[in-house]
Protein backbone atom coordinates (compact mmCIF):
# COMPACT_ATOMS: atom_id res chain seq x y z
CA UNK A 1 0.00 0.00 0.00
CA UNK A 2 1.21 3.44 -0.88
CA UNK A 3 2.64 5.58 1.67
CA UNK A 4 0.11 8.08 2.74
CA UNK A 5 2.17 10.82 3.57
CA UNK A 6 2.03 14.29 1.52
CA UNK A 7 5.23 15.37 -0.49
CA UNK A 8 5.32 18.54 -2.52
CA UNK A 9 4.58 16.78 -5.80
CA UNK A 10 1.50 14.89 -3.86
CA UNK A 11 -0.81 17.79 -2.08
CA UNK A 12 -3.95 17.07 -0.60
CA UNK A 13 -6.71 16.41 -2.83
CA UNK A 14 -10.34 15.27 -2.39
CA UNK A 15 -9.24 11.22 -2.59
CA UNK A 16 -7.00 12.11 0.93
CA UNK A 17 -9.62 14.00 2.79
CA UNK A 18 -12.48 11.22 1.92
CA UNK A 19 -10.30 8.64 2.96
CA UNK A 20 -10.06 10.06 6.66
CA UNK A 21 -13.14 11.31 6.65
CA UNK A 22 -15.59 8.29 5.30
CA UNK A 23 -14.97 5.76 8.14
CA UNK A 24 -15.25 9.09 10.39
CA UNK A 25 -18.43 10.46 9.29
CA UNK A 26 -19.93 6.21 9.37
CA UNK A 27 -18.56 6.28 12.90
CA UNK A 28 -19.94 9.87 13.68
CA UNK A 29 -23.44 9.16 12.99
CA UNK A 30 -23.01 6.18 14.89
CA UNK A 31 -22.88 7.86 18.04
CA UNK A 32 -26.04 9.14 18.63
CA UNK A 33 -27.59 5.60 18.00
CA UNK A 34 -25.85 4.11 21.19
CA UNK A 35 -27.85 6.87 22.91
CA UNK A 36 -31.07 5.95 21.20
CA UNK A 37 -30.60 2.02 21.68
CA UNK A 38 -30.35 3.16 25.73
CA UNK A 39 -33.84 5.14 25.06
CA UNK A 40 -35.78 2.56 23.41
CA UNK A 41 -34.84 -0.08 25.92
CA UNK A 42 -35.49 2.15 29.23
CA UNK A 43 -38.61 3.58 27.43
CA UNK A 44 -40.03 -0.24 27.39
CA UNK A 45 -40.06 -0.33 30.94
CA UNK A 46 -43.23 0.13 32.91
CA UNK A 47 -42.23 3.38 34.17
CA UNK A 48 -40.67 6.96 32.75
CA UNK A 49 -38.82 7.01 35.53
CA UNK A 50 -36.23 4.87 34.12
CA UNK A 51 -36.04 6.80 30.61
CA UNK A 52 -35.54 10.04 33.03
CA UNK A 53 -32.80 8.63 35.01
CA UNK A 54 -30.46 7.02 32.24
CA UNK A 55 -31.23 10.88 30.43
CA UNK A 56 -29.84 12.35 33.44
CA UNK A 57 -27.17 10.43 33.65
CA UNK A 58 -26.24 10.72 29.85
CA UNK A 59 -26.22 14.19 30.30
CA UNK A 60 -24.14 14.17 33.13
CA UNK A 61 -21.61 11.45 31.49
CA UNK A 62 -21.62 13.99 28.19
CA UNK A 63 -20.58 16.78 30.10
CA UNK A 64 -17.53 15.48 31.73
CA UNK A 65 -16.44 13.28 28.10
CA UNK A 66 -17.50 15.77 26.05
CA UNK A 67 -14.87 17.69 28.04
CA UNK A 68 -12.27 15.54 27.78
CA UNK A 69 -12.38 15.69 24.08
CA UNK A 70 -9.19 17.43 24.28
CA UNK A 71 -7.62 13.77 24.48
CA UNK A 72 -8.49 12.97 21.11
CA UNK A 73 -8.44 16.07 19.31
CA UNK A 74 -5.12 17.22 20.55
CA UNK A 75 -3.29 13.39 20.16
CA UNK A 76 -4.45 13.57 16.66
CA UNK A 77 -2.85 16.89 15.80
CA UNK A 78 0.73 16.22 17.79
CA UNK A 79 0.75 12.20 16.06
CA UNK A 80 -0.33 13.81 12.67
CA UNK A 81 3.26 15.71 13.27
CA UNK A 82 5.08 13.11 14.71
CA UNK A 83 4.10 10.79 11.80
CA UNK A 84 4.70 13.42 8.96
CA UNK A 85 7.97 13.41 10.58
CA UNK A 86 8.52 9.69 10.26
CA UNK A 87 9.35 9.90 14.29
CA UNK A 88 8.22 6.76 15.71
CA UNK A 89 9.69 7.41 18.95
CA UNK A 90 7.64 10.63 18.85
CA UNK A 91 4.25 8.17 18.52
CA UNK A 92 5.50 6.44 21.35
CA UNK A 93 5.61 9.49 23.79
CA UNK A 94 2.46 11.18 22.41
CA UNK A 95 0.62 7.57 22.95
CA UNK A 96 1.73 7.13 25.94
CA UNK A 97 1.35 10.61 27.53
CA UNK A 98 -2.48 10.63 26.42
CA UNK A 99 -2.83 7.71 27.89
CA UNK A 100 -1.62 8.02 31.36
CA UNK A 101 -3.34 11.36 31.12
CA UNK A 102 -6.46 9.24 30.62
CA UNK A 103 -5.62 7.26 33.33
CA UNK A 104 -5.07 9.77 35.60
CA UNK A 105 -8.46 11.54 35.02
CA UNK A 106 -10.34 8.36 34.77
CA UNK A 107 -9.52 7.25 38.42
CA UNK A 108 -10.27 11.22 39.55
CA UNK A 109 -13.43 10.96 38.57
CA UNK A 110 -14.08 7.37 39.89
CA UNK A 111 -12.63 8.49 43.47
CA UNK A 112 -14.73 11.34 43.38
CA UNK A 113 -17.94 9.88 41.44
CA UNK A 114 -20.16 10.82 45.16
CA UNK A 115 -19.50 14.66 45.22
CA UNK A 116 -19.79 14.82 42.22
CA UNK A 117 -22.92 12.58 41.08
CA UNK A 118 -24.90 14.55 43.84
CA UNK A 119 -24.58 17.91 42.72
CA UNK A 120 -25.04 17.25 39.05
CA UNK A 121 -27.85 15.81 39.98
CA UNK A 122 -28.81 18.29 42.86
CA UNK A 123 -28.30 21.20 39.69
CA UNK A 124 -30.93 19.35 37.48
CA UNK A 125 -33.10 19.31 39.87
CA UNK A 126 -35.32 16.38 38.98
CA UNK A 127 -37.74 14.19 41.15
CA UNK A 128 -36.66 12.13 44.01
CA UNK A 129 -37.35 8.71 42.41
CA UNK A 130 -35.79 10.19 39.32
CA UNK A 131 -32.73 11.22 41.17
CA UNK A 132 -31.88 7.89 42.83
CA UNK A 133 -32.19 5.57 39.67
CA UNK A 134 -29.99 8.63 38.20
CA UNK A 135 -27.39 8.11 40.90
CA UNK A 136 -27.47 4.84 40.85
CA UNK A 137 -26.67 4.76 36.77
CA UNK A 138 -24.07 7.06 37.36
CA UNK A 139 -22.44 4.70 40.21
CA UNK A 140 -22.17 2.58 37.73
CA UNK A 141 -20.86 3.76 34.89
CA UNK A 142 -18.28 6.11 35.99
CA UNK A 143 -16.63 3.06 36.56
CA UNK A 144 -16.09 2.96 32.65
CA UNK A 145 -14.27 6.16 32.94
CA UNK A 146 -10.73 5.13 31.88
CA UNK A 147 -11.56 2.78 29.29
CA UNK A 148 -13.83 5.83 27.78
CA UNK A 149 -11.00 8.76 28.15
CA UNK A 150 -8.60 5.59 26.63
CA UNK A 151 -10.76 5.31 23.62
CA UNK A 152 -10.61 8.88 23.08
CA UNK A 153 -7.07 8.94 22.92
CA UNK A 154 -6.43 5.69 20.27
CA UNK A 155 -9.02 6.99 18.14
CA UNK A 156 -6.99 10.64 17.96
CA UNK A 157 -3.84 8.62 17.53
CA UNK A 158 -5.12 6.67 14.41
CA UNK A 159 -6.61 9.41 12.52
CA UNK A 160 -3.45 11.43 13.40
CA UNK A 161 -1.58 8.03 11.46
CA UNK A 162 -4.09 8.53 8.83
CA UNK A 163 -5.99 5.31 9.81
CA UNK A 164 -9.76 6.04 10.25
CA UNK A 165 -11.02 2.91 9.65
CA UNK A 166 -9.45 2.07 13.22
CA UNK A 167 -11.63 4.27 14.53
CA UNK A 168 -14.47 3.05 13.05
CA UNK A 169 -13.55 -0.04 14.16
CA UNK A 170 -13.39 0.69 17.38
CA UNK A 171 -16.86 2.87 17.34
CA UNK A 172 -18.71 -0.27 16.12
CA UNK A 173 -17.41 -2.78 19.09
CA UNK A 174 -18.39 -0.31 21.26
CA UNK A 175 -21.83 0.61 19.80
CA UNK A 176 -22.64 -3.35 19.19
CA UNK A 177 -21.54 -4.84 22.23
CA UNK A 178 -23.43 -2.16 23.98
CA UNK A 179 -26.54 -2.72 22.24
CA UNK A 180 -25.99 -6.47 22.86
CA UNK A 181 -25.49 -6.54 26.62
CA UNK A 182 -28.62 -3.99 27.16
CA UNK A 183 -30.82 -6.05 25.40
CA UNK A 184 -29.48 -8.95 27.06
CA UNK A 185 -29.13 -7.43 30.13
CA UNK A 186 -32.73 -5.81 29.88
CA UNK A 187 -35.12 -7.72 28.36
CA UNK A 188 -33.32 -10.78 29.34
CA UNK A 189 -32.27 -10.71 32.56
CA UNK A 190 -34.74 -7.89 33.84
CA UNK A 191 -32.41 -5.53 35.06
CA UNK A 192 -33.24 -1.72 34.91
CA UNK A 193 -30.81 1.10 35.08
CA UNK A 194 -28.12 -0.85 36.02
CA UNK A 195 -28.01 -2.98 33.42
CA UNK A 196 -27.71 -0.12 30.96
CA UNK A 197 -24.98 0.90 32.88
CA UNK A 198 -23.11 -1.75 33.30
CA UNK A 199 -23.48 -3.01 29.80
CA UNK A 200 -21.67 0.71 28.52
CA UNK A 201 -18.97 -0.35 31.06
CA UNK A 202 -18.19 -3.85 29.38
CA UNK A 203 -18.29 -1.97 25.89
CA UNK A 204 -16.13 0.59 26.29
CA UNK A 205 -13.36 -1.76 28.19
CA UNK A 206 -13.55 -4.14 24.91
CA UNK A 207 -13.27 -1.47 22.86
CA UNK A 208 -10.42 -0.49 24.83
CA UNK A 209 -8.84 -3.56 24.55
CA UNK A 210 -9.55 -4.01 20.76
CA UNK A 211 -7.82 -0.31 20.46
CA UNK A 212 -4.30 -1.37 22.59
CA UNK A 213 -4.07 -4.38 20.25
CA UNK A 214 -4.32 -2.81 17.17
CA UNK A 215 -1.91 0.06 18.60
CA UNK A 216 0.38 -2.58 19.31
CA UNK A 217 0.34 -4.10 15.91
CA UNK A 218 0.70 -0.96 14.34
CA UNK A 219 4.15 -0.12 16.56
CA UNK A 220 5.09 -3.25 15.94
CA UNK A 221 5.52 -2.03 11.86
CA UNK A 222 7.63 0.85 13.06
CA UNK A 223 11.06 0.63 14.37
CA UNK A 224 11.73 2.09 17.36
CA UNK A 225 11.67 1.96 21.61
CA UNK A 226 9.68 3.84 23.96
CA UNK A 227 11.47 7.10 26.15
CA UNK A 228 9.97 6.09 29.26
CA UNK A 229 11.94 9.35 30.39
CA UNK A 230 9.67 11.38 28.31
CA UNK A 231 6.01 9.71 29.81
CA UNK A 232 6.85 11.51 32.89
CA UNK A 233 8.30 15.03 32.01
CA UNK A 234 5.61 17.73 33.45
CA UNK A 235 6.69 20.03 30.58
CA UNK A 236 5.73 18.20 28.18
CA UNK A 237 2.41 17.26 29.83
CA UNK A 238 2.03 21.28 30.18
CA UNK A 239 2.31 22.09 26.52
CA UNK A 240 -0.27 19.13 25.62
CA UNK A 241 -2.67 20.96 27.87
CA UNK A 242 -2.02 25.10 26.50
CA UNK A 243 -2.86 23.42 22.93
CA UNK A 244 -6.10 22.42 23.95
CA UNK A 245 -7.42 25.15 26.65
CA UNK A 246 -9.58 26.73 24.16
CA UNK A 247 -11.34 23.64 22.90
CA UNK A 248 -12.13 22.45 26.40
CA UNK A 249 -13.75 26.02 26.73
CA UNK A 250 -15.56 26.01 23.87
CA UNK A 251 -16.48 22.08 24.42
CA UNK A 252 -17.98 22.92 27.92
CA UNK A 253 -20.14 25.94 26.96
CA UNK A 254 -21.60 23.59 24.10
CA UNK A 255 -22.55 20.79 26.29
CA UNK A 256 -24.22 23.05 29.06
CA UNK A 257 -26.72 24.21 26.43
CA UNK A 258 -27.99 20.67 25.95
CA UNK A 259 -27.43 20.06 30.23
CA UNK A 260 -29.67 23.21 30.70
CA UNK A 261 -32.21 21.59 28.09
CA UNK A 262 -32.58 18.39 30.41
CA UNK A 263 -32.15 20.54 33.68
CA UNK A 264 -35.66 22.19 32.55
CA UNK A 265 -37.32 19.50 31.16
CA UNK A 266 -36.29 17.66 35.09
CA UNK A 267 -38.60 20.41 36.67
CA UNK A 268 -41.43 19.48 34.86
CA UNK A 269 -41.60 15.73 36.02
CA UNK A 270 -40.42 12.87 34.82
CA UNK A 271 -42.62 12.22 31.78
CA UNK A 272 -41.69 15.34 30.51
CA UNK A 273 -37.89 14.77 30.94
CA UNK A 274 -38.70 11.36 29.22
CA UNK A 275 -40.19 13.09 26.29
CA UNK A 276 -37.02 15.54 26.12
CA UNK A 277 -34.75 12.34 26.38
CA UNK A 278 -36.53 11.18 22.93
CA UNK A 279 -36.25 14.62 21.73
CA UNK A 280 -32.95 14.93 22.26
CA UNK A 281 -31.75 11.58 20.73
CA UNK A 282 -33.29 12.42 17.71
CA UNK A 283 -31.95 15.84 17.53
CA UNK A 284 -28.54 14.49 17.92
CA UNK A 285 -29.24 12.01 15.39
CA UNK A 286 -30.13 14.65 12.54
CA UNK A 287 -27.09 16.83 13.73
CA UNK A 288 -24.20 14.06 13.31
CA UNK A 289 -26.17 13.03 10.17
CA UNK A 290 -26.06 16.85 9.03
CA UNK A 291 -22.06 16.49 10.26
CA UNK A 292 -21.62 13.70 8.05
CA UNK A 293 -22.95 14.98 4.88
CA UNK A 294 -22.05 18.10 4.92
CA UNK A 295 -18.17 18.75 4.69
CA UNK A 296 -17.11 21.08 7.20
CA UNK A 297 -17.85 18.28 9.65
CA UNK A 298 -16.10 16.50 12.51
CA UNK A 299 -15.03 14.02 10.26
CA UNK A 300 -13.53 16.65 8.23
CA UNK A 301 -12.13 18.88 10.16
CA UNK A 302 -10.33 16.34 12.07
CA UNK A 303 -9.37 15.16 8.47
CA UNK A 304 -8.30 18.45 7.63
CA UNK A 305 -5.99 18.47 11.14
CA UNK A 306 -4.65 15.46 10.06
CA UNK A 307 -3.58 16.63 6.59
CA UNK A 308 -2.48 19.97 7.59
CA UNK A 309 -0.09 18.70 9.89
CA UNK A 310 1.70 16.68 6.96
CA UNK A 311 1.39 18.73 4.47
CA UNK A 312 4.94 19.65 3.41
CA UNK A 313 5.84 23.41 3.62
CA UNK A 314 7.47 25.41 -0.28
CA UNK A 315 10.51 26.97 -0.41
CA UNK A 316 9.95 30.67 0.16
CA UNK A 317 10.07 32.10 -3.82
CA UNK A 318 12.85 34.70 -4.21
CA UNK A 319 9.91 37.48 -4.62
CA UNK A 320 8.11 36.29 -2.07
CA UNK A 321 7.50 38.90 0.75
CA UNK A 322 9.77 38.23 3.84
CA UNK A 323 7.56 37.41 6.98
CA UNK A 324 8.22 40.04 9.71
CA UNK A 325 10.32 40.06 12.95
CA UNK A 326 7.67 38.36 15.76
CA UNK A 327 5.35 36.54 13.14
CA UNK A 328 3.81 32.97 14.25
CA UNK A 329 6.12 30.04 12.70
CA UNK A 330 4.83 27.88 10.57
CA UNK A 331 4.54 25.37 13.40
CA UNK A 332 2.54 27.72 15.50
CA UNK A 333 -0.03 27.79 12.44
CA UNK A 334 -0.02 24.27 12.28
CA UNK A 335 -1.01 23.83 16.29
CA UNK A 336 -2.86 26.91 16.06
CA UNK A 337 -5.33 24.90 13.12
CA UNK A 338 -4.90 21.57 15.45
CA UNK A 339 -7.34 23.56 18.04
Amino acid sequence: MDDPRLTEERLPGNRDVWRIAAPLILSNVSVPLLGMVDTGVTGHLESPIYLGAVAIGSIIFGFLYTGMNFLRMGTTGIAAQCFGANDNDGLRVVLGQALIVALLIGLCLISLQTPIGTLAVQLIGAESDVESFALQYFSIRVWSAPGTLGNFVIIGWFIGLQNARVPLLLFLTINITNIVLDLLFVLVFGMKVDGVALASVIAEYTGLLVGLGFAAHALRNRAGHWPFAQLFNVRAYAAFFSINAHLLIRTMALVFTFAFVTAQGARFGGVVLAANAILMNLQNLTAFALDGTHLPAIGTRTTCRALTALAPLPARKPDAPVIPAGAPEPSQLVTTASR
